[in-house]
């Protein structure tokens, strides 16, 4: 078979493989114009031994193209795709081009759209092995135990201890850490231990650095933060400036308040939603979802308050709701981005841009996980599906602790409610809380309705806000 037959052979399985994965943006950006160039020049090419990369083009940014060189056409795609200085990109081998390196990037659903650019437009990006090699004479074989481990819901995997970037998230359910996963340790300046240990689950299958000390900690303060981005060298041989920034020391917010859930921005009058009337019931409750950074508009000006919540929404707003609660607005902030990096497959090539948030409120037992076996088959259909008022209350009923859930009203029965309702006690705590109060005088609730926009806004606010919830009612007789 030649090589030209292998390529298109190759290639035609690589689309047949990745489309039922990936999204058709990526899946066509697989089919890469020019992947014939590699292949009739495979044997010119060399790999690269390290493939982390960020742009750092003469104009701001770089265009890729389909083949080296500066003259054989339009970017790839004949549509000017560019990268701005900055983008970190991922490179797999190296081709001379009249004496110019060129690097083409790595294919796979990572990557947005592969192409070859010049190798003097790029900088090195400092990464774990970096570090390993650095510090590797302040290693030793860890003696310990791992209690902390034992105990920790889930584990902050690093990708160096104290790094400035870069924070991942496992799920411990099942994970037991032993002495022969954890390669080496580490002690800090504030004498915590670090372990860099071999995982395997269903997201990783390498070495990550966990804090055997404190594992579940996203907040420890970056002493060893990444040195600035240095340019490529083709012997790739590197010696990074060794930097200890100082360890401030900085403690963890106390948790679970709900002052932590506060405004963070003002809501401006260019900020104006043009489809929410100024006498709507909801106004209030819309720039308040907005200004507490939980649920923002839709674009040009539209908060789309009619427009039904999904159950992956509905999970995506219990976690912020959660993360602001428990940890503050800055730490909740940087636990949702923890899990947006490591679960959402729409970094991945899937568009499952809510599974940050699911995998969330599972960490945190805000709802029951799901089987595995789930996630390709009915697992994306569930999420997407409408959510129903009576599911929007089961999903946000331990979104607050119990000390911020006062009862002030008595339940006697509801008009649409009894023990053969979905999630029937709570809806009833709901409505003891004040949270919810019915649609009507009656207190009709509509558990099977669909929740929209603007009833999550108006749920939201008396959450958050117990002046804003009922009291002193009585429901039924």
């Amino acid at each position: 078979m030649n090589k030209r037959l292998l390529a298109a052979v190759l290639s035609f399985s690589l689309i047949l493989g990745l489309s039922v994965l990936i999204s058709p943006t990526i899946a066509h950006a697989d089919a890469i114009i020019g992947n014939e160039f590699r292949w009739e020049h495979s044997d010119e090419m060399q790999p690269l031994r390290r493939t982390r990369f960020c742009v750092n083009g003469p104009d701001g940014y770089v265009n890729i193209r389909a083949e080296p060189g500066w003259d054989n056409g339009a970017s790839s795609y004949g549509s000017g795709i560019t990268y701005q200085n900055g983008a970190e990109l991922h490179m797999s081998c190296v081709y001379v081009h009249e004496g110019e390196y060129w690097g083409v990037m790595a294919e796979g659903h990572h990557v947005g759209y592969p192409g070859w650019i010049p190798m003097d437009h790029l900088l090195v990006v400092y990464i774990r092995e970096d570090f390993n090699n650095e510090y590797r004479d302040d290693f030793y074989k860890y003696t310990g135990n791992f209690d902390a481990v034992k105990s920790a819901k889930r584990l902050v995997l690093w990708q160096w201890p104290g790094a400035d970037r870069e924070k991942r998230v496992l799920d411990i359910d099942g994970f037991i850490l032993t002495d022969e996963q954890v390669l080496h340790a580490y002690k800090d300046k504030q004498g915590r231990e670090w372990g860099y240990v071999g995982i395997r689950s269903n997201y990783y299958d390498r070495y990550e650095w966990i804090c055997l000390s404190d594992p579940e900690n996203s907040r420890i303060p970056a002493f060893h933060p990444a040195p600035k981005p240095m340019g490529w060298s083709p012997d790739e041989v590197y010696k990074w400036p060794r930097i200890d920034a100082p360890d401030d020391g900085a403690g963890e917010v106390e948790k679970y308040l709900l002052s932590h859930i506060a405004r963070v921005r003002t809501f401006e009058q260019s900020d104006k939603f043009t489809d929410v009337a100024e006498d709507a019931w909801y106004k209030d409750a819309v720039i308040t979802v907005f200004e507490y950074d939980i649920i923002s508009g839709t674009g040009n000006n539209r908060f789309n308050p009619d427009v039904v919540l999904t159950r992956g929404e509905a999970l995506v707003i219990a976690s912020l709701i959660h993360a602001y609660y428990k940890y503050g607005y800055e730490e909740g902030r940087s636990w949702i981005d923890i899990y947006n990096y490591t679960y959402n497959f729409s970094s991945h090539g899937w568009n499952y841009w809510w599974l940050g948030a699911v995998q969330y409120c599972h960490a945190e037992e805000l709802v029951e996980k799901f089987p595995d076996d789930d996630y390709f088959s009915d697992f994306y259909y569930h999420y997407t599906a409408p959510i129903t008022r009576a599911e929007m209350v089961h999903v946000w009923a331990k979104v607050l602790q119990p000390k911020d859930m006062p009862k002030q009203n008595t339940v006697i029965a509801l008009p649409d409610v009894d023990s053969r309702t979905d999630y029937f006690e709570d809806v009833i705590l709901f409505y003891e809380t004040g949270i919810v109060g019915g649609v009507d005088t009656n207190g009709t609730f509509n558990p099977d309705s669909e929740l929209t926009r603007a009833e999550a806004a108006m749920i939201f606010m008396n959450l958050i806000d117990t002046t804003k919830r009922h009291s002193g009612r009585t429901y039924g007789s």
